[in-house]
């Protein structure tokens, strides 16, 4: 026999009491975990989301698109909730500036426009400070302007929260004045708003004004440290750049990062070495970007057992190795002169691309391989992968080393014909030392005369040292005067020209290019060596004294010369 219906009083008593069932739930449900457990119960029973657990859902939402569609169920049970607005609104502004997505910006714009339209709730700070993202995300100076004008209306332009927002917005449209007049504005600046007015400096190329900013802040973090000396680097003042890394109290990987990357670009290839060392024993932590740094500085140096210690840090398995970190292992080795070890590790790895094959196939040129260069060219277009710039640049070298002139022309014409790569002056530099090496002189020179765009300095120094080479002292003084022209100030071009001189015997001319290079002020390149001694790097350079053990070795060297005669 079926059960009776229940009465229209107990339905009506069930409903009642089914919202109390899950107020526990509820309550709790302030993690997305929770707040997605209580949305399934809700729709299950087709009851609205509470604004709190759509706020939590919100927050953590994957997409805008999710977002919104929270929002657009549980706004009608809540639609005074300033929480619930500023939430959907901010996720909008996090996807922008994560993604660059203008529609997403736009869409923020929209939902803020809706919000002042309703009247009800009214925009807090933390709804304000996402807008003004989006305006800068948009690049919407006009509309930064006005919201920035509404804020002031509203009350809401001194918030430590919004004027970090609005400094952000002003200075990446370049309105630096702006950024500082609500900078000034602000009355208790926490460390957010110093900092992203030291970075709008800092980008501005004001380091002075940046550091101005940072004297005068309260409170700093290893951001505020980091960013200005971000400043100083791109300035190429490495001095004060590494006294603030020594000030620093508190350093994170970024600082250790900055200050390895530091020594790499000023050529202190064993200092930054010694910096990863000191972060590893002040136990930090180093990520893909440090190893990437140091490697590259490890290639410069040229230091093996240094490139040995690297790859056996990767091998621990602290760093996760991708297609990025294997290429810059596999340059490290070759330019340490391993290029059997560059190439066991290019056939062991299944991760290659472009790049991949780009440094492999450099590698092999640099070290006379040009023919095993060129096969591994035929083999990488065989894989489907598709030859840029780049990759020519290694295969016309491969050509150079090998003298291989015939291949070299071949692959030169077959770069816009087969691969559409255009020939920039870099492929007709390797081009010109092709023929200068086979001794072709006057083939290099119809070329460079011949050549759709101006040639640089790399062009005109391939000719010169080809005509160094082969005693070719008239295409010689040619190339000379035009490189003095491009760089007037390089010395290794008058050292190259004074060469050709000697070479053709021309002595008086040889004095002439020296005694113009005297009454200049140009002073030749110190020459410069480094020596491995038990793991460790020596530099020297010559004329230089500076070195901890130098009254010793001069007494050595003064020594040996004793003996010699």
């Amino acid at each position: 026999m079926p059960a009776p219906a229940p009465s229209p009083s107990c339905a009506h008593a069930h409903a009642g009491a089914l919202p109390a069932l899950l107020a526990g739930l509820a309550r709790r449900a302030t993690t997305p975990a929770t707040a997605r457990r209580l949305q399934a119960q809700l729709l299950l029973r087709g009851l609205p989301l509470p604004a709190r657990a759509a706020v939590a859902l919100v927050a953590s939402s994957p997409s805008p698109r999710h977002a919104r569609a929270v929002f657009d169920s549980a706004v009608p049970a809540a639609p005074g909730n300033v929480y619930l607005w500023t939430a959907t609104i901010a996720a909008y502004a996090r996807h922008a500036s994560s993604s660059s997505s203008p529609s997403a910006a736009a869409e923020a714009l929209a939902l803020f426009r809706l919000m002042l339209r309703s009247g009800d709730p009214r925009p807090n700070a933390f709804t304000a400070s996402s807008v003004v993202r989006c305006c800068s995300a948009l690049r919407a100076v006009l509309e930064g302007i006005q919201v920035h004008g509404f804020l002031g209306k509203a009350g809401l332009g001194r918030s430590a929260h919004v004027g970090a927002a609005l400094i952000d917005m002003y200075g990446n449209h370049g309105l630096i004045e702006d950024a500082r007049r609500v900078f000034d504005e602000v009355p208790l600046r926490n460390v957010v708003v110093g900092n992203t007015m030291v970075a709008c400096y800092v980008r501005a190329g004001e380091v002075a004004a940046a550091r101005e900013v940072f004297d005068g802040m309260a409170e700093r973090d290893p951001i505020s440290w980091n960013t200005l000396i971000s400043g100083y680097q791109r300035q190429g003042d490495a001095r004060v750049a590494r006294e603030l890394f020594e000030d620093m109290a508190e350093k994170n990987v970024n600082s250790w990062n900055m200050m390895i990357s530091a020594c790499s670009e000023e050529g202190s290839w064993a200092d930054a070495v010694g910096v990863f060392n000191r972060m590893r024993l002040a136990r930090f932590q180093p990520d893909a970007a440090t190893m990437a740094v140091l490697m590259s500085a490890c290639a410069q140096l040229g230091s093996l057992s240094v490139a040995g210690q690297v790859h056996g840090y990767l091998k621990k398995g602290y760093i996760e190795v991708n297609c990025h970190v294997l290429n810059s292992l596999i340059d490290m080795y070759a330019k340490c002169g391993s290029v059997s070890q560059a190439h066991l590790l290019f056939v062991e790895t299944h991760l290659k691309d472009t790049v991949s094959y780009n440094v492999m196939i450099t590698a092999l040129a640099h070290h006379g391989h040009g023919r095993e260069a060129l096969q591994l060219f035929n083999e990488f277009a065989e894989e489907g992968l598709h030859p840029d710039s780049v990759t020519f640049l290694g295969v016309l070298s491969a050509c150079a080393h090998a003298g291989l002139v015939h291949d070299g022309k071949h692959y030169f014409e077959s770069m816009r014909t087969n691969y559409a790569v255009e020939q920039s002056p870099d492929h007709y530099a390797c081009m010109v030392d092709l023929y200068g090496r086979a001794g072709l002189i006057e083939e290099a020179y119809f070329l460079v005369q011949t050549m759709p765009m101006k040639p640089h300095a790399g062009v005109w120094g391939a000719l010169l040292n080809a005509c160094r080479k082969h005693g070719q002292v008239e295409v010689g003084m040619i190339a000379a005067r035009e490189l003095i022209t491009i760089e007037p100030r390089n010395p290794g071009t008058y050292i190259l020209l004074a060469n050709t001189l000697a070479h053709g015997h021309q002595w008086d001319f040889v004095e002439t290019v020296r005694q113009s290079m005297r009454g200049m002020g140009i002073d030749k390149t110190a020459g410069c060596s480094w020596v491995e001694v038990d793991s460790v790097v020596q530099e020297f350079l010559m004329g230089d004294f500076s070195h901890p053990n130098s009254d010793e070795i001069y007494n050595t060297l003064e020594h040996l010369y004793l003996q010699m005669d």
